[in-house]
């Protein structure tokens, strides 16, 4: 996992603090299961929808990758 995509999580970390949310509540949210989260925090592994709908639920404006990683 790159730093970009470890500095990310971090940053949705923070955001479901300042919101009081757990990750369940983001799953449900998102419309995803729990384990989807858990699996997307701990490894970095989730599609880039999954992390596009993060983004944009969670306001972070941050990209999960470097844009010349692309």
């Amino acid at each position: 996992m790159s730093q970009q995509h470890k500095k990310w999580l971090e940053l949705v970390e923070q955001r479901l603090d300042e919101k009081g949310w757990s990750r369940s509540d983001l799953a449900f949210v998102i419309g995803v299961s729990p384990a989807m989260i858990t699996k997307l925090m701990k490894t970095g592994h989730g599609s880039d929808e999954l992390k596009l709908e993060i983004k944009k639920k969670l306001n972070i404006s941050e990209s999960w990758v470097k844009f010349e990683e692309r």
